[in-house]
């Protein structure tokens, strides 16, 4: 029924068409690169490598054709289908993802932005002159923090990076008494409380109740100062005003206490939690602001440049039909204002699980801007609000029910997808097979190589490779019950447990070698409650065997830190 393909360990369905078989086989490996400039302007989680979506559009869908993203976060699908001249979209419910993907793809006249800039520059790199105020340890005159870190248990400061103008002199010194004068009081502002949350427990816990609270008084202030500066700003129209708080909202990542040193390097909240650090960095906002604006010039100019006058929004979907290029609607897509059989493709990233709590992490974004994302909606697994498995598994369902309407008949579903969690990954597929697409095949891709510093890839044996599921709209007899039962994934699992003791594999070397049997398993499944019962089957074999996986993760650690010892000594 199912085989592996062993040169790029692909998983196709037999009875899959015999083009779709063919593109599958031919895929391979798609050599990731970093980031292009549109998707550094801002932060989003979890963004999938663009070099993967742009062939995945080319290869699986013509120019003209509409690809709908039902779960278009940081708008990878948004982006690369236009420069590839397809029509998109583009459809997430949380108000800050449709903010970003709205400013990646929308052009701007950068000439008119610097002079913005340049305005803003009068009033703001004075103010941060004197609100950054230190002195210089070689000339003894004015000079300005770029950064400081404090101690967090006294929000004392404890080391200060500051350039100096006047002797131009740059580098690390004591704090003294006479530095970093104390700010005025802020413009006003409507408080925001952090509502509770697996990923806000934290804060509530020690006392932050509101985002503001996630501030020092000194950024808190420059950050409220910029927003009022901006929306004084009446010359370069709504658009430019438009871009520069998209440029605020991007600086918010490096102007809390989330900010900390890594080593040497500078690092602005990088989790998928809210986290102060026993040292966080109280960083130049201004300073901030100029790097993002920056950034966000290099991103316009390339979407000015690969884009361009191709990116049309359609308000309706006739006018997509007709001159129009696309759509970015911020709605629940279990309820999709498109008409039957209007989508070429859908190509999606889907939450996975637990992984990423984009609504409750969204609203540190949002707050300033007197907005939030939508919690109660949202699709995945959280135990604050309740959200098991199952509601996780409906979500997906109901949502891919969706696809399948709007899809034309034999129009594909290819999802990238990654989770550890074995369940998650059954629960996803398992609401495909219920929404009615029939499965083709599935492809392991390595991850971007930049992802493997991650926090959530540092964890202990994360998955380093995304899964690219297919899956069509049309029918072949997979049976609804499966031919492999529970008991004969467990004789498979255990004899592969066999083989990687052998070899002395990792946890994660083991999961690599199975995950193509379970899928065969949870493709077949008939039930959740099957799919509960192989994925515990895993679970269990892996807990069981756990002091041997902690043990040959230690000694690969060991050889690791050995075998860099040994390069910086004879390099």
């Amino acid at each position: 029924m199912l085989r592996e393909v062993q040169t790029f360990k692909a998983i196709i369905d037999e009875r899959a068409p015999e083009e779709l078989k063919e593109k599958i086989g031919k895929l391979g490996i798609i050599k990731t690169t970093v980031h292009t400039p549109p998707y550094m302007m801002h932060k989003f989680w979890a963004r999938r490598p663009w070099r993967v979506f742009r062939e995945l559009i080319t290869r699986f869908t013509k120019p003209g054709d509409i690809i709908l993203d039902p779960f278009a976060g940081g708008g990878v699908t948004l982006v690369e289908g236009l420069i590839a001249r397809r029509k998109v979209v583009a459809v997430d419910l949380n108000p800050l993802a449709v903010k970003i993907m709205r400013h990646e793809v929308a052009p701007l006249n950068t000439r008119l932005f610097r002079k913005a800039i340049e305005k803003l520059s009068e009033v703001m790199e004075p103010l941060a002159s004197d609100i950054y105020a230190v002195k210089c340890p070689n000339c003894g005159r004015k000079a300005v923090a770029i950064w400081t870190e404090y101690e967090a248990s006294t929000d004392r400061p404890v080391a200060i990076r500051y350039e100096c103008n006047i002797c131009h002199s740059k580098g690390l010194k004591q704090p003294d008494v006479e530095d970093l004068p104390e700010p005025p009081q802020p413009p006003q502002f409507t408080r925001v409380e952090i509502p509770p949350g697996d990923k806000t427990g934290d804060l509530l816990k020690r006392g932050i109740k509101f985002f503001d609270q996630l501030f020092t008084k000194r950024n808190l202030y420059m950050v409220l100062k910029l927003k009022e500066e901006i929306e004084k700003l009446e010359t370069y129209g709504e658009d430019v005003k438009s871009f520069l708080f998209f440029t605020l909202s991007s600086t918010l990542k490096w102007a809390s206490k989330m900010s900390h040193l890594r080593g040497d390097v500078v690092e602005g909240w990088a989790l998928h939690a809210y986290w102060i650090y026993p040292k966080y960095l109280e960083i130049n906002v201004w300073k901030q602001f100029l790097n993002r604006a920056e950034a966000v010039l290099r991103g316009k100019e390339y979407t000015n440049k690969h884009i361009g006058s191709y990116a049309r929004e359609a308000k309706v979907f006739d006018e997509l039909i007709a001159s129009a290029t696309y759509m970015i609607l911020q709605a629940d897509s279990r309820k999709l204002p498109l008409p039957d059989e209007s989508i070429d493709a859908v190509i999606t990233d889907p939450p996975y699980g637990d992984n990423v709590n984009y609504a409750e992490l969204s609203d540190y974004f949002l707050w300033l801007f007197g907005e939030s994302a939508p919690k109660e909606e949202e699709i995945l697994i959280n135990k604050t609000r309740g959200f098991t498995i199952h509601h996780y598994q409906r979500g997906l369902e109901e949502v891919f029910k969706e696809c399948y309407r709007v899809l034309k008949p034999g129009g594909l579903l290819i999802s990238t997808f990654n989770s550890k969690d074995s369940l998650v990954v059954g629960a996803f597929i398992h609401s495909l097979r219920r929404a009615g697409f029939s499965f083709a095949g599935a492809l392991p891709q390595p991850y971007l190589k930049a992802y493997e510093t991650t926090f959530h890839a540092l964890q202990v044996d994360s998955m380093p490779y995304d899964y690219i599921f297919f899956f069509y709209k049309g029918n072949h007899s997979n049976a609804s019950t499966t031919s492999l039962n529970v008991s004969d994934l467990w004789r498979f699992l255990m004899e592969e447990l066999k083989a990687c003791k052998q070899a002395i594999c990792s946890e994660r070397e083991y999961r690599m070698r199975v995950y193509p049997k379970l899928i065969e398993f949870f493709v077949q499944a008939g039930s959740m409650s099957a799919i509960i019962s192989a994925s515990a089957a895993l679970e269990n074999i892996v807990n069981s065997n756990i002091k041997y996986f902690k043990e040959v993760r230690k000694k690969r650690i060991e050889n690791r830190k050995t075998s860099n010892k040994t390069g910086e000594e004879t390099g």
